[in-house]
This record gives structure tokens, C-alpha cells and sequence, in this order.
């Protein structure tokens, strides 16, 4: 059961979409305060040095970078929705299913086919009252990642279309807590608009 450990604070929620910036990563870096959680998905605990909570669904991306994960950051929180490399790499683990909108259930997450939208259920399960998406891309730019193509063995295409169905199935009471600060997310076209620089003032 996931407990409300961040009750009313406001989650800045990291992707790996090719929308990232290191530009947006050094202005959060710089301007954090303490009523925020920075929540980061798969690759991004290799380039963001300041996260609260790390989220990764796939078992193929653990096989892959578990021991790499727990060899550098091996103190961050970080949970993920299968159960065997939450087992093998002593991780939180929190089950999954399929389902319109972010689960209400302190017991499992809504997968949504795809890391973001799962840590986006997990922010606000754990009580976050407020959500700021980057890297949250959402179609195909120059690269597929901020850091470029996955390597062998991970998908390197995503089903851009599956994913946006799944975001616009949010409730209609929890969409406006959401705000996108990557100007070229599709998601803008789903939820506000919020441009980095004001999110501290928000």
C-alpha cells in the first residue's frame, strides 16, 4: 500500500522525452524548494543528481540497468510495478493493471502504457497535490530520448497514440492540477500549458 508520505506537496515529474532540456535541469536544480518532490522515470537517475523518487515499469529496462541503478544511486527511492526486479534488486514494489484514468486505490497503479503516466499515478497516490510534467514529449522530435535511442534489447519506438488516449482519460477533477512545461509536449493539447520559469511561483 502506497502511504501519503508527500501529503499537499507539489511534484515536479521528470520524463526521458527528447523535449528534456539541460537547460530545464539546471533551472530545477537551482530553484527547488522544500515543498516539492522530484519524482524521475527510467534513464533519468543517470542525468538528473537531485531526485526524491525513481520510477521504472519494465523489466527488460532492470535487467539492463539494475545493477548500474543500485552501484550509483543506491539510496534513492525507487519503486517499479514488477515484482521480480523489485525482488532481485530490493526495490518497492507497487502491482499494476490496466484502466481509464489514475487509480484511486492506495494498492495499485494504472499502467497507461507507459513509465510516465504509471509515476504520475504514484506521485499522486503518495498525496502530491499539484504536478509539473518535462520531458513529457508525447511525438516523435529529432530523437526519441533526451539522451538519444535506447540501446538493444529496449524498445526504441513508442506508441505516441496508445499513450495520449491513456492521458486523456484523467479525470476531469484531477486535470487541472496538471501542468506541462515542455512546449513541445503534445500534452499541452490535454492539460495547461505552465512554462518552467513559473512553477516556483506558482
Amino acid at each position: 500500500m502506497i502511504e501519503q508520505i508527500y501529503k499537499n506537496k507539489k511534484a515536479i515529474l521528470f520524463a526521458t522525452g527528447p523535449c528534456l532540456t539541460q537547460e530545464q535541469i539546471s533551472f530545477v536544480r537551482e530553484n527547488k524548494k522544500d515543498d516539492f518532490v522530484i519524482f524521475g522515470c527510467n534513464d533519468s537517475y543517470r542525468f538528473i543528481d537531485y531526485l526524491d523518487v525513481h520510477y521504472a515499469c519494465d523489466t527488460k529496462w532492470w535487467d539492463l540497468w539494475g545493477d548500474n541503478f543500485k552501484e550509483s544511486r543506491p539510496d534513492l527511492e525507487s519503486w517499479t510495478q514488477c515484482s521480480h526486479s523489485a525482488n532481485k534488486f530490493n526495490i518497492n514494489h507497487i502491482p499494476g493493471t490496466g484502466g481509464a484514468g489514475l487509480s484511486l486505490d492506495k494498492k495499485l497503479i494504472h499502467f497507461g502504457s507507459n513509465s510516465g503516466y504509471q509515476q504520475l499515478n504514484l506521485s499522486f497516490l503518495m498525496g502530491c497535490q499539484k504536478f509539473y510534467l518535462l520531458g513529457y514529449t508525447m511525438r516523435t522530435l529529432e530523437n526519441t530520448h533526451y539522451f538519444g535511442d535506447h540501446p538493444p534489447g529496449l524498445q526504441k519506438r513508442s506508441p505516441y497514440t496508445k499513450f495520449i488516449e491513456s492521458f486523456n482519460t484523467i479525470q476531469k477533477e484531477i486535470k487541472p492540477l496538471i501542468n506541462v512545461c515542455s512546449p513541445e509536449s503534445y500534452l499541452n493539447r490535454i492539460f495547461q500549458y505552465t512554462p518552467i520559469e513559473e512553477i516556483f511561483n506558482d
